[in-house]
């Protein structure tokens, strides 16, 4: 149990040392001048579609549950999908422990269809093609050039080359933050294995 806090508690402190700043634009060029939520807050009230392309309150889907929250960077992203499918190997373990899995990614909503085709996923995957949730947390960032024509194709023509940063955030049913990883390298991503032990230590 004890190594379990220190585990939380060092993941917690690095991210803080790593990716907190202070805003200093909407949507800073770089992802390591983001400014995310913080562990305690509450996160906003806020809209997403679902595959089929209705819109969801992500408010009223945390109500139901609390959430294991992930952003991602798309369906195009071969990082992204091998966290997914990671993610997709501990789900039964994270559901035992009470909790959903929601991913966001800025993906219009006929391409979350094929993400979860090809990952085999069974958990719930929505739309932020228009990046305001992204924004909202506070994970926007100005995506390189090379990545712009694609991220315009992806979003159904939404997004003008805007990315999030790839994060994790555990929340209550009132949408507070009880844990997050927020990493500007998008090569790096919190293990299944590193998830659940956080999760136990929450419930310690």
């Amino acid at each position: 149990m004890r190594l379990k806090n220190i585990v939380l508690g060092m993941v917690a402190g690095l991210v803080t040392m790593v990716v907190f700043s202070t805003k200093a634009q909407e949507v800073p060029s770089q992802p390591t001048d983001i400014s995310p939520l913080l562990i305690g807050e509450e996160i906003p009230e806020s809209d997403l579609k679902d595959p089929d392309g209705n819109t969801v309150s992500l408010k009223k889907k945390i109500a139901q549950k609390p959430t294991v929250l992930i952003f991602y960077r798309g369906g195009w992203c071969p990082y992204c999908n091998k966290h997914l499918a990671e993610l997709q190997e501990v789900e039964q373990e994270i559901l035992d422990k009470g909790y959903q899995i929601l991913a966001i990614s800025p993906d219009a909503p006929e391409q979350l269809k094929a993400t979860v085709d090809k990952n085999e996923l069974t958990y719930s995957l929505y739309s932020d093609n228009d990046l305001k949730v992204t924004k909202s947390f506070g994970l926007a960032f100005q995506a390189p050039d090379r990545y712009k024509d694609m991220l315009f194709k992806a979003s159904d023509q939404q997004n003008p080359g805007v990315l999030p940063v790839p994060s994790v955030f555990v929340l209550d049913k009132k949408g507070t933050i009880l844990f997050e990883y927020v990493n500007p390298n998008y090569d790096s991503r919190m293990s299944g294995k590193m998830l659940t032990a956080v999760l136990t230590s929450l419930e310690e």
